[in-house]
């Protein structure tokens, strides 16, 4: 072989190779990686932690021996949210700061301070300092906007709910009394905003910082303060009230289920062969209706739990005590709609209504002189947890928080008007277990709460 035919393999070799080359790389650049976008529309649930800086109460005078100042408090909850395109829409349900007291004196401006008497430093040193928790249900609208794959800012808007109560309490410290009176309302409405970011970790999840403000739209308490200082002969007495204003600083941890999005159809096969939407109707005991209940008296359940005795029997009719009632419960009915999520996480809602009547009866007679109603409605959010998911058989656990409404008409107790409560609803569910198929299924579950100790019933998923 010459040396000018060698000189044209190595050449034509070259060329060859560097062809090759080319078209590996030309498709590596035509197929790059695909990113994880951060406003991937969808469902996302997360945890919420927030520290608070309550504005002080408002005092009716401008008293020189005592200063209301702002306080300090948190609140913590968890979140559910759905983004579309730049915008989005949560619903939450926490627990925190309702109201903070923080009232300072200034007895060292009295006349006739005793700077040296040993009780003044104790009397001009401590606040009087105290706070109330409650549920609060926080509805916002949202909008982001992504700089990148991994990084975002936001600002939402909206309003947050506090279920009512009825606070009358006296709270005394080392100088000072107040008398606190909080009318009944069945809520209470505030306006909240916030502006922060979103940072997206390596597998997903999202971070969330803001800092926001909540305008307490009504008083939420009021009462009187009455206080002295033996060391300056300075008594004093006045009246407040307060507000949910506060200004918070937020952190947030949100699932976006990407993982579970990302994964082969193989690994997502339950999105089709397992249904996705779920509605329940159940039957349960009203243990916890009869254990809270205004107007039961002769039944089981008021015996059993509150301790009432048979007082309004038949066996004292002999006795002055007026007409007896007899008391009927009506059992516990629930309705469900579960969403699931994640093959093993449904997210949902749940109410249940529930009741009881009165029969009232002369007790010489036993002619009916009346009747008495009390109806209970509660309305939750609910996550349910599920560890066994098969075509016909699911087995799960869940548990729920929200709001109890209870109306009660009973003229023999409270006149003519309805009187109505709010509080807190729960259910807990220990154990459930559903079995069916073409859509239908029977449902057991055991647990405590307004849905009952045990219910069953049915229900169509699909």
């Amino acid at each position: 072989m010459s040396k000018h035919t060698l000189i044209c393999l190595l050449l034509l070799l070259g060329m060859g190779v560097g062809t090759v080359c080319g078209q590996e790389d030309s498709v590596r650049i035509s197929n790059p990686p695909v990113k994880i976008p951060i406003w991937d529309n969808g469902f996302r649930i997360g945890l919420t932690s927030q520290a608070q800086l309550v504005l002080p109460a408002t005092l009716s005078a401008d008293d020189p021996y005592v200063k209301s100042q702002p306080g300090f408090g948190g609140e913590n909850g968890i979140e559910l949210s759905y983004h579309f395109g730049y915008f989005g829409v949560s619903l939450g349900l926490t627990f925190g700061t309702f109201r903070v007291f923080n009232f300072k004196p200034h007895f060292d401006d009295a006349p006739g301070a005793d700077f040296d008497d040993p009780d003044f430093w104790f009397y001009n040193q401590f606040h009087h300092y105290s706070m109330v928790h409650n549920v609060f249900l926080p509805l916002k609208f949202e909008f982001h906007y992504p700089f990148n794959d991994k990084f975002a800012i936001m600002a939402d808007i909206g309003t947050k709910l506090a279920v009512g109560y009825q606070l009358r309490m006296a709270d005394g410290s080392m100088w000072m009394t107040t008398y606190e009176d909080a009318a009944m309302k069945p809520l209470f409405a505030s306006l909240v905003t916030d502006v922060g970011f979103y940072y997206r970790l390596p597998y997903g999840d999202l971070i969330r910082g803001s800092i926001g403000a909540n305008v307490g739209f009504q008083h939420v308490t009021d009462g009187e303060y009455s206080y002295q200082n033996p060391s300056c002969n300075v008594e004093g007495s006045g009246t407040f009230f307060s507000r949910n204003t506060n200004f918070n600083v937020q952190a947030a941890y949100i699932h976006t289920f990407h993982r579970y999005k990302q994964r082969r159809v193989t690994e997502t096969a339950w999105k089709t062969e397992l249904p996705r939407h779920e509605f329940q109707f159940n039957v349960g005991d009203p243990v916890l209706t009869a254990n809270s209940s205004n107007i039961g008296f002769d039944n089981f359940f008021c015996s059993l739990f509150r301790g009432f005795p048979y007082i309004y029997s038949p066996t004292y009719w002999t006795r002055p005590i007026g007409d007896y009632p007899i008391t009927r419960i009506v059992p516990t009915f629930s309705f469900n709609y579960h969403y699931r999520a994640a093959k093993w996480l449904w997210v949902g809602g749940l109410t249940t209504v529930s009741g009881l009547h009165n029969t009232w009866h002369d007790r010489f007679t036993d002619e009916v002189t009346g009747h008495g109603s009390e109806v209970h409605v509660t309305l939750m959010p609910d996550l349910r947890f599920s560890y066994l998911n098969r075509k016909h058989v699911t087995l799960y656990s869940g548990f729920g928080l929200g709001l109890n409404m209870k109306f009660m008409h009973d003229p023999h107790l409270y006149g003519e008007d309805t009187q109505s409560y709010y509080g807190l609803a729960f259910q807990l569910t220990a154990f459930g277990v559903k079995a069916g198929a073409k859509h239908w299924f029977g449902d057991l579950e055991l647990g405590y709460g307004d849905k009952g100790i045990i219910s069953a019933g049915f229900g169509y998923e699909f």
